[in-house]
């Protein structure tokens, strides 16, 4: 276990606090903002508004809008798990336990699958294609998304090299 003294006052020791903290408050962002989507599916389906637009109907017909929902469910009950896995793993980091690195590498992945998200929706907003409303919460949720998980990414990695070099420092001096 890592020797760490919260009453180290220094530079380095201040920030690492403030790293830890950043991974448990971000952490519960990340989570909660898994469930965004879910919200946003039953707010639709609540006040009834269309899914598919007409042309989309045709062309799916009822079959490949089964289909289609059934793929959207799939692809947001995994997008809620991986940012509940995300999440929780930065929690405990940010408490101090010790966790696999392999979260970092799922938060890269929400951190590029939100740019990507990103990158296809602002041409609707350039268009003015799709309710515009719609478009830009969209948009101002996923850039909040982004933050969370860039900032969770950081902090971890700060942490993590803060953890390693009182390691180090106590490996030299033991």
């Amino acid at each position: 276990m890592v020797n760490e003294n919260v009453l180290a006052n220094d530079r380095e020791a201040i920030k690492y606090r403030r790293n830890c903290n950043t991974l448990v408050i971000l952490g519960t962002g990340v989570i909660l903002y898994g469930f965004w989507g879910i919200i946003k599916l039953a707010m639709y389906l609540i006040f009834g508004l269309e899914l598919f637009d007409e042309a989309d109907m045709e062309e799916l017909g009822p079959i490949g809008i089964v289909f289609t929902l059934v793929i959207l469910v799939i692809l947001m009950a995994s997008d809620v798990l991986l940012r509940l896995h995300v999440g929780l793993r930065a929690r405990k980091e940010g408490s101090g336990q010790n966790v696999r690195r392999t979260y970092l590498v799922w938060a890269a992945w929400l951190i590029i699958e939100s740019l990507i998200s990103i990158c296809i929706v602002v041409p609707d907003i350039i268009d003015l294609e799709n309710d515009l409303i719609d478009t830009f919460l969209s948009v101002f949720m996923e850039l909040v998304s982004l933050s969370f998980t860039i900032q969770v990414f950081i902090a971890a990695i700060s942490v993590r090299r803060y953890k390693k070099k009182l390691r180090e420092g106590a490996n030299r001096a033991g």
